[in-house]
């Protein structure tokens, strides 16, 4: 008891050491990373490496490589920390608002560290969706708030300029074509050519061309689509080869037929199976998987 007790006093008056000599030798990425250093310094707030950003209810948001302002380009990786209470389950929401602040994009901001903890955690968020031309945009830091309470609601805004990169990517969706056997072989689903602008999203931005449906030149040639219009990403992650997509409750309503659900499945899964790092697709509506897209 008395060890524990005496290695503990001992920690304390390290960090306690630690923090004060990075503050005299003014080094805040030191001593910024401990919650004491904001509470008891003002390094932090002059430090002109960290950015911090005030939520609504007063929690600061530290960011390490960007500020307001700045340009970045798409795929870029923003740095930053904040209070352990923001995240659930390792992260927490970044709406992406345009110049008319009306969400068209949300981006997750992972933990690096144990997030279960009162002190800041650092963070990581990817700055990547489809983009057309470069727009100033605002990125919305949001407390994660799984039941939804008003009062558990908090925070920041960021804004930024995103620039896009200057390429463009060719995928494949599928879709079934009633000239080549679809209408008899539910499971025969054909690849058409979309060219979409740059993003590391790129399985994303498949998926949302196939939800799109087919174009008159493609009608023209006996492509239709089985799936409903209006049908919305709410997640996906591809990891281990195992593709996990979650969509809004328009894939399913009103589908009925055994013929018409299998297609459905094959139109999403060639999708997604164009790509090297996908082997499975898990399809989920609303996060069920077990019974959705029944004949």
């Amino acid at each position: 008891m008395i060890k524990n007790l005496v290695l503990i006093i001992s920690i304390i008056l390290l960090s306690v050491v630690l923090i004060l000599f990075s503050y005299l030798l003014k080094e805040p990425d030191l001593c910024c990373k401990y919650e004491v250093c904001t509470k008891f310094t003002n390094i932090c707030e002059n430090s002109k490496s960290v950015l911090q950003l005030k939520t609504q209810e007063g929690v600061r948001i530290y960011l390490e490589n960007v500020k307001h302002g700045d340009e970045i380009e798409l795929g870029y990786v923003i740095r930053g920390s904040v209070t352990g209470s923001w995240y659930f389950e390792g992260e927490f929401p970044v709406r992406v608002l345009n110049e008319e602040m009306e969400v068209v994009e949300t981006l997750i901001a992972f933990a690096k560290e144990d997030w279960m903890t009162s002190e800041r955690v650092p963070f990581e968020l990817e700055v990547d969706f489809p983009l057309i031309a470069d727009s100033y945009i605002v990125l919305r830091f949001e407390k994660s708030n799984p039941s939804g309470l008003i009062e558990n609601s908090d925070y920041a805004d960021l804004q930024i300029l995103v620039k896009t990169v200057n390429e463009a990517l060719e995928v494949k969706v599928y879709f079934p074509n009633e000239n080549m056997g679809s209408t008899s072989d539910c499971t025969l689903v054909y690849p058409v050519n979309r060219t979409i602008p740059y993003t590391q999203a790129v399985g994303r931005a498949a998926l949302e061309q196939l939800f799109k449906g087919v174009t008159t030149d493609e009608e023209d040639f006996g492509y239709f689509t089985n799936i409903n219009e209006g049908v919305k990403i709410q997640s996906l992650t591809i990891s281990n080869g195992i593709a996990r997509v979650d969509l809004s409750e328009e894939l399913e309503r009103e589908v009925g037929g055994s013929c018409r659900v299998t297609s459905i499945r094959e139109q999403i899964n060639r999708t997604l199976g164009q790509f090297s790092t996908v082997d499975t697709v898990i399809i989920s509506v609303d996060g069920r998987t077990e019974d959705i897209l029944q004949p």
